[in-house]
């Protein structure tokens, strides 16, 4: 089953939306490039201080992070839609049961968008390692990004190791895609409109935002996941509420996934 449901994939969807990453990350890279060319002194330039994910100059990662649920969600999240919409996804629960048959489809949606973001994001630093000497930034020579405790997570872990912070931030963002991908595959359970349940994880972070603004937490403590799910962040951030927010989202999935699931299953 696991195989079928592989076969089903929409392969053009998926590199549509990796496309429009790469694009974007891209895009990125070349506002970087020319920056960092046109300066004279760059021998404390290194990818850790110019990649997308710490890039604080350039409206890019903005756009990149906001977009981000969208361009994770359209793969898999279709694919299920057009399952429900044609009832197949009754059929292979008649065969294999509700529970395998939701945790089969969360898992590939789930998947599916945290690779676009993973391997968006990874070919952006990499990038970086072309142009750039492989210097570890320098607290003082690299003041200029202003990564600190108060916007930044695991801070002396980016000082001393910034590759392995990098790529935990790579793998921070990519689990969130998945996450919300997983969310928005939920929602199309009580949606029939593809374009709704498609959009349903962008619209989760717009909400978020505006909440951001209205309910603040203390300290000024972002719980955006667009501004927690970069390296370095115009925000305040705190490692704690990044758990207790990845915790709630992932009981919220389970919750809406398997009374949706049971619903459209059984009614």
């Amino acid at each position: 089953m696991r195989s079928f449901l592989w076969q089903r994939i929409n392969w053009r969807l998926v590199t549509s939306s990796l496309l429009v990453a790469l694009i974007i990350s891209g895009g990125q890279f070349w506002q970087s490039f020319w920056t960092i060319q046109q300066r004279s002194g760059r021998f404390y330039d290194s990818p850790y201080t110019s990649w997308l994910s710490i890039d604080q100059f350039n409206l890019t990662p903005v756009v990149f992070f906001i977009l981000l649920p969208l361009l994770a969600s359209l793969p898999g999240v279709t694919l299920l839609a057009n399952d429900l919409k044609t009832h197949f996804f009754e059929q292979i629960t008649n065969r294999i049961g509700l529970n395998k048959t939701i945790r089969r489809y969360l898992l590939l949606i789930a998947g599916l968008g945290a690779a676009t973001i993973f391997i968006s994001l990874l070919v952006n630093l990499l990038a970086f390692f072309l142009i750039l000497p492989n210097n570890r930034p320098d607290e003082f020579l690299n003041s200029n990004i202003l990564v600190i405790n108060l916007n930044t997570l695991l801070v002396p872990l980016y000082y001393q190791h910034p590759l392995v912070h990098a790529l935990l931030s790579i793998l921070l963002a990519s689990v969130w895609a998945g996450l919300f991908s997983a969310f928005a595959g939920a929602i199309s359970f009580y949606v029939r409109q593809r374009f709704l349940a498609v959009s349903a994880s962008l619209l989760l972070q717009m909400g978020l935002l505006i909440s951001n603004q209205v309910l603040p937490l203390g300290n000024q403590i972002s719980y955006v996941p667009s501004d927690f799910l970069r390296e370095s962040a115009n925000a305040n951030l705190s490692l704690g509420v990044v758990l207790i927010e990845t915790c709630l989202l992932i009981v919220v999935i389970m919750v809406l996934s398997y009374t949706g699931g049971r619903r459209h299953a059984y009614w």
